[in-house]
């Protein structure tokens, strides 16, 4: 017993930092599958972008998307994640500063230039967005044209050739998580033009248009949703 105390501590010794360091590439490389193993794997994401923060709505609005699907892909294909982002548009930031309701203008700034990279490049593909915003966006060439998507049907509820407003949809209407929500809000999908973000890219093209096809098909369910 002695013989290997002292060859421990001899090992130690010579080797205590090598050990820490594999000790610790191994803690990380654990904690890391154990994150991913508990993770719900997204398929499908969504942003929206008002002046209503709903992050305690998150659940029902996933579950009211899915109530709009149709095919067993879209019913197979994995979580939602709803990105909001409280963004208050220039006619309505007055109203708050003249009512004397809290409004921060250099984080209202940020939470611009969070949308703006989210469709430039993150995960997103559908839309629900301010009307001030979605002009923004639009001129960056961000979403798909309609007549890509419905063809020569477009929908009644057609903001302009590529949105659609939100809150004539038979889907909010429907849904009490989206009954009061303020503004003048936007559904839009964006382009299936490959982001540039760094993670699409390694993803690859395939893997891409996949992604867009399957929100191409739920954006088109909810759209054309319809209480039976």
């Amino acid at each position: 017993m002695q013989k290997v105390f002292a060859w421990f501590k001899n090992y130690w010794y010579y080797y205590k930092w090598r050990v820490l360091a594999v000790g610790f590439i191994l803690a990380v490389l654990i904690f890391c599958a154990v994150q991913c193993a508990v993770q719900e794997r997204y398929a499908v994401y969504i942003t929206y972008a008002g002046p209503d923060n709903i992050s305690t709505r998150i659940d029902d609005i996933k579950n009211a998307v899915k109530m709009t699907y149709t095919t067993d892909e879209e019913k197979n294909a994995g979580g939602i994640s709803v990105r909001d982002i409280v963004w208050v548009n220039s006619k309505l930031a007055v109203k708050y500063q003249q009512d004397g309701i809290y409004y921060n203008n250099a984080q209202n700034a940020d939470n611009a230039k969070l949308l703006y990279n989210e469709a430039a490049a993150g995960d997103s593909f559908i839309y629900i967005i301010d009307a001030e915003q979605y002009a923004r966006l639009k001129g960056e060439g961000l979403f798909t044209p309609l007549s890509e998507i419905f063809g020569k049907d477009i929908p009644d509820t057609a903001y302009d050739e590529y949105g659609i407003k939100f809150k004539d949809t038979e889907f909010a209407s429907y849904f009490p998580c989206f009954e009061d929500l303020n503004g003048d809000l936007i559904l839009c999908l964006r382009t299936k033009e490959l982001s540039v973000s760094l993670v699409n890219r390694l993803k690859g093209k395939s893997a891409y248009e996949k992604s867009y096809a399957l929100h191409k098909q739920i954006f088109t369910d909810v759209v054309n949703f319809e209480v039976k």
